[in-house]
């Protein structure tokens, strides 16, 4: 009190505040006036230095408060593109952070930034290069050389809050047609830092939050776009110790989040993370599938938990995968392709092992589960699958993968294991628009297990399965499978059981001419393929079976379908006959069910053009010529006499259908052979040898003195006496002169065809004979029809037969 009336001191004060506040003035009015001049002067002249246009509409400077404001800010290269606008950048200072030697910020804004990022070959350069790169190579270019023998003492640098609002993102690559553009976005960032909270510089840390609104990205290589309509990513930044990094990362998509946690080590060059998808929507991923027409998301959300790691030596990823409500359409089509309830992976592990030789992959499943699958398999109008017609691949490309083949397989290889596959409650929707009209089945409640499914060579894994056909219907599977190659090799046994025929009248119409009323269809089918050769069997059991009408104006090859259900159906309307086929799988033209078709239309059409053949096929006695006749005789072997028996018995059983035997001949064949027949029965007879009937005649042994004793006695009473002592007195006697006389017997023995004709008959009564042995009711069914001509083959003379229906 006393001192503040002391006049000297009072005068004293009244200076130094005076001084201050003119000091203060001085720079409040330096910073007002001169600064922002001096500074746009000095960024003017360092724009043209490094050949860029640096140029800003007003800097606003508060010394007092340590806050700069920038307006209408933009950076381009001289004569070219922006590389950065915005309407306003406003940082604050820190008092308190500079008093300490730190760089320190309260608050840094930027509103409206526009930013381009470029990939594009510069003047000068011999490849293309980002602008950013290019912009930074400028700026290092015109500083000063730093001096080595200088300290570095690194500057600390902070960041109580960054608000990026309103932002907008370009990227382009003219290499890769890569053009995209984000936008609007903000971007907010909390206490970064490049120190750790013992205060040493050793990296970044902070939180971060950024709204990127709608998001829709172009990816390179496919043309694929993903779109999402709410975007927004947050996280954080830490540095527990020296060479580690820590982020978490955090990213709302819609109603979906990301929400991740990973660990850089630069020591081990390492990265370890940890993964969690909640909700994240299946719809905008979609797009991605490498399929030839667009795929549409309709539904689907994924939730999971994975570990990754990412080392030097191999990659790890491994976790579990939901994905629910599941709906996949294909553009333009009224159903779904694929749809599901619910998909379960778990504990699924990937690993790629990395080598300078030669790169390894694996993938391991405990078990995958999928509920309530849909599937629409769908085959059009050119006898292309859908699934065949959205992911196979162009004939170029395969052609250079095959000619790679070998190669690629040698350079890598790729391991699969999944130890338990369930399908549960499924529906499988088939169609086939080739046909006239078109075919549909479905199959539900569709239940399958593969266990132990691998592609490793010569492991098989166990397969079952069993669903509900056409309503009524059943299926069930059973068997093996190598998943190298399951076509290759597979050992699979599949029963159906009460299909309604009627729900096949698409296919017997296009294929047969004919519509089915009624009836029910069992299938036992077999099919074992090793190493690529592939043996099926068959066995198609159909029950009361009812033909319909024909199909009018039918231009294919009609079946003789009313015959064939006349021969083949038994006393119980049951008709059961086993088809089997046998093909390699690796020959281009190679189709199951297509030699499946054809050996059925080709017993078929036996039945009314070649019977024996067909009965011959179907009963399993293996004769593809028929039945055949001695030439020359109305005998039979004893493999065809056998035949004709089981034929017999085989219509004990088959009530619906009556028989026309034809006895046949050749004339040419016949004539000789009959010749000769008639000479061997007369040498052998004069010989004092007995013959049994209805066995073939034996050639006489003209080196027996029986036999040639008999053999002048037929020539005498075929040909003459006064001839046959000519050829006695002028021949020399020996084997020569046997087989002339023999010759000669043969060809003065003339054949009428009347005599032809008779042994027609006489083939037709054998053939009748065996065939009602087993039962004489079977008289009342077969009959003996006029005799014809055909042409010998090379088991004999064929025998014919037309079936009827009784």
């Amino acid at each position: 009190m006393v001192l503040t009336q002391l006049p000297r001191f009072k005068k004293w004060l009244i200076r130094f505040i005076f001084l201050v506040l003119s000091c203060v003035v001085i720079f409040w009015v330096g910073a007002h006036l001169f600064v922002p001049g001096f500074i746009k002067k000095s960024v003017s002249e360092f724009s043209t230095k490094i050949g860029y246009d640096i140029a800003y509409q007003d800097l606003s400077i508060s010394p007092l408060r340590l806050k700069v404001e920038l307006d209408g800010f933009h950076l381009a290269k001289s004569g070219g593109s922006k590389l950065l606008e915005f309407k306003k950048l406003v940082i604050t200072a820190k008092w308190t952070k500079l008093a300490l030697g730190e760089l320190g910020f309260d608050e840094i804004l930027l509103v409206e930034p526009k930013m381009l990022v470029e990939k594009k070959l510069s003047k000068g350069a011999h490849s293309e290069v980002w602008n950013w790169q290019e912009f930074i190579a400028a700026v290092e270019k015109s500083m000063p050389p730093k001096d080595p023998g200088e300290p570095n003492k690194p500057l600390k640098i902070s960041i109580d809050e960054l608000l990026v609002s309103s932002a907008s993102l370009s990227l382009l690559d003219n290499s890769t047609k890569l053009k995209e553009e984000l936008k609007p976005f903000t971007m907010k960032l909390l206490d970064v830092a490049n120190y750790d909270k013992q205060g040493v510089v050793s990296g970044v840390r902070g939180q971060y939050d950024f709204n990127l609104g709608t998001l829709q990205v172009l990816v390179p290589g496919i043309n694929k776009t993903i779109t999402y309509q709410h975007v927004a990513i947050a996280g954080g930044l830490d540095n527990p110790q020296p060479g580690m990094l820590g982020v978490q990362l955090n990213v709302k998509l819609d109603d979906g989040a990301i929400r991740s946690h990973w660990d850089f080590n630069t020591d081990s060059k390492s990265v370890d993370g940890k993964l969690e998808l909640e909700n994240l929507a299946i719809a905008p991923l979609v797009a991605l599938l490498p399929a030839n027409k667009e795929l549409i998301g309709k539904s689907g959300a994924i939730n999971s938990a994975l570990t990754m790691k990412f080392g030097p030596e191999a990659d790890v990823f491994a976790g579990d995968i939901h994905i629910s409500d599941l709906t996949v359409l294909e553009k333009d089509q009224k159903y779904p392709l694929i749809v599901w309830k619910m998909a379960d992976i778990r504990q699924f592990e990937y690993k790629s092992l990395k080598s300078k030789q030669a790169s390894s992959s694996s993938l391991s499943i405990d078990e995958l589960i999928i509920n309530s699958p849909i599937l629409q398999f769908e085959i059009n109008e050119d006898g292309f699958s859908n699934f065949r017609r959205l992911f196979a691949k162009p004939a170029s490309e395969q052609t250079t993968e095959a000619a790679d083949g070998s190669k690629s397989k040698d350079a890598s290889g790729f391991n699969l294991d999944i130890r338990s596959t369930n399908l549960k409650n499924g529906e499988v929707f088939f169609s086939d628009l080739a046909m006239r009209p078109h075919f549909k089945v479905d199959i539900k409640k569709f239940n399958a297990t593969l266990l132990g499914v691998s592609n490793t060579p010569g492991r098989f894994a166990t397969v079952a399965m069993d669903g509900v056909v056409a309503g009524s219907g059943s299926m069930r599977a059973k068997g093996q499978a190598s998943f190298d190659d399951p076509r290759r090799n597979h050992d699979i046994l599949m029963t159906f059981r009460n299909l309604p025929l009627s729900a096949f009248n698409p296919a017997v119409m296009t294929f047969a001419g004919y519509q089915i009323a009624s009836g029910r269809l069992n299938l036992n089918l077999n099919y074992r393929a090793k190493d690529g050769e592939l043996n099926g069997s068959n066995q198609i059991i159909i029950k009361k079976v009812v033909l319909g009408d024909e199909v009018p104006d039918f231009t294919g090859k009609k079946l003789p379908l009313g015959l064939a259900i006349a021969l083949l159906e038994d006393s119980d309307d049951t008709i059961d006959v086993t088809v089997k086929i046998a093909g390699n799988v690796d020959s281009p033209e190679f189709s199951a069910s297509g030699l499946v078709w054809q050996a059925i239309s080709n017993v078929l059409t036996n039945i009314a053009t070649a019977p024996f053949r067909a009965l011959a096929s179907l009963i399993g006695l293996g004769s593809e010529e028929g039945i055949n006749a001695v030439p020359g005789e109305a005998v039979f072997l004893a493999v065809d006499q056998d035949r004709l028996v089981k034929f017999g018995e085989y219509l004990i059983k088959r009530p619906n259908s009556s028989l026309e035997i034809i006895g046949t001949y050749d004339p040419v064949q016949d004539r000789k052979e009959l010749a000769r027949a008639k000479a061997d029965s007369a040498v052998l007879k004069d010989a004092g040898f007995k013959l049994t009937p209805g066995e073939p005649i034996p050639v006489p042994s003209l080196s027996d003195p029986r036999v040639q004793s008999g053999l002048k006695s037929a020539y005498a009473q075929y040909i003459g006496r006064i001839k046959l002592g000519q050829r006695l007195l002028t021949l020399p006697d020996g084997e020569q002169r046997n087989e002339q006389l023999h010759n000669e017997l043969i060809a003065g023995i003339e054949i009428t065809d009347g005599e032809l004709k008779e042994l027609a008959k006489a083939r037709a009564k054998a053939a009748y004979g065996f065939m009602i042995k087993s039962d004489a009711s079977l008289k009342d069914r077969i009959q003996l029809g006029e005799v014809k001509t055909v042409e010998a083959g090379k088991e004999g003379i064929p025998l014919d037969v037309e079936i009827r229906i009784k």
